[in-house]
């Protein structure tokens, strides 16, 4: 038989018929959903309803989002403690933080670590109540601070809506202390329940906070101790560095430190927004303790400034435009450096000078 043979009518039918056997394929969209049908197909799954989310808002402007999980970490000595319970204090008075607008809300504070000596001289330098109405610290000599899936903390943020038609502010101090016993926090399988926990809260309306610490290197910019998790995990993130520290040289009582505040607003805004510094003073005390005499925002030093000095110092490479930076006041030498360095690629180039030198040019 050729190629050109025709097929017959019967083998047609055979290879072309539908078998009464076979159930035919309604194939989407060719037929409009029915509700009977939607309602099948959607059995037991919970459909997102967007009329009943609230829409976000920002309990402390471009800092803390509303109902998010926050992660705020650096090294030992960053202030962490210091600036977190001045801002839960400002949030619980629905006071300006460091110049920042608040949406006031019930805050709790759990603090795992800091003896209640440490806390009482911090409230104190502070001007902070914990005994007020709409905040508090909890008191661990009536028992162990909660952990996140801890069924007091679910019934907190259920009272807090029920009497103030908002949901709480829950402050964790500190990450290490949500470990199990035995855990690092070096393993995925170490953050994930915790996150899940967090993320429950979080969902019930509740907004999180959780301190964490990096390593010993003071002035660069580390992660957090432990797995990546946290960074995948977390809404907002914050990195506390030391900018500036300097104790006055005649008595050695008295201390500035400025700390930079480096901010990743990952859900809710671009890199490079939010980020701020702060300047806390401190001095010792009649009975030889050191206090807290001021916190207050410092001057932030904006990749504009470092465009001008550039601009006007085409010839400097990093440490002569780092000396000219602290000679002009406008931020430290480490500073100026790590801002040379971080501003590379994105606000400025890089330009070889000599062997080993380099000059810098604005990008236009």
């Amino acid at each position: 038989m050729g190629h050109n043979t025709p097929v017959s009518s019967s083998a047609k039918k055979s290879k072309y018929e539908r078998h009464d056997h076979v159930q035919p394929i309604r194939r989407f969209p060719r037929e409009r959903i029915s509700r009977e049908q939607a309602d099948y197909i959607w059995k037991d799954i919970p459909k997102l309803d967007l009329s009943k989310v609230r829409n976000g808002r920002w309990l402390i402007d471009f800092f803390l989002a509303e109902a998010s999980i926050q992660l705020v970490y650096g090294a030992f000595g960053t202030r962490k403690t210091t600036a977190m319970l001045l801002a839960a204090w400002a949030v619980s008075q629905g006071r300006d933080f460091l110049g920042r607008k608040t949406r006031q809300r019930i805050v709790l504070y759990l603090d795992y670590e800091n003896p209640a000596t440490v806390l009482k001289s911090y409230c104190q330098d502070l001007g902070i109540d914990p005994s007020g109405a709409a905040f508090t610290i909890w008191d661990r000599s009536a028992g162990p601070p909660p952990l996140p899936g801890d069924p007091r903390l679910k019934d907190f943020i259920r009272r807090c809506k029920k009497k103030t038609g908002r949901y709480p502010w829950i402050i964790f101090d500190s990450w290490t202390s949500l470990l199990k016993l035995g855990e690092s926090g070096n393993e995925i399988g170490d953050a994930t329940p915790i996150f899940r926990d967090l993320r429950h809260l979080c969902d019930m309306g509740a907004t999180c906070t959780v301190i964490d610490h990096t390593g010993k290197d003071k002035g660069k910019r580390k992660d957090p101790i432990g797995t990546s998790a946290k960074m995948t995990q977390m809404d907002t993130s914050h990195a506390f560095l030391v900018e500036k520290h300097k104790t006055n040289p005649l008595d050695l009582k008295s201390c500035d430190t400025i700390v930079r505040v480096e901010s990743f607003l990952k859900r809710y805004a671009p890199s490079g927004i939010g980020t701020f510094s702060f300047q806390v003073r401190a001095a010792v005390g009649e009975k030889g303790i050191w206090h807290t005499t001021s916190v207050e925002l410092a001057k932030n030093v904006s990749i504009q400034d470092m465009q001008r000095l550039i601009r006007s110092n085409p010839s400097l490479g990093q440490e002569e435009l780092a000396s000219l930076a602290a000679e002009k006041k406008i931020t430290s030498r480490d500073s100026a450096r790590r801002l040379l360095q971080e501003g590379t690629g994105r606000s400025w180039k890089s330009i070889p000078k000599g062997t080993h030198g380099q000059v810098f040019r604005v990008l236009e």
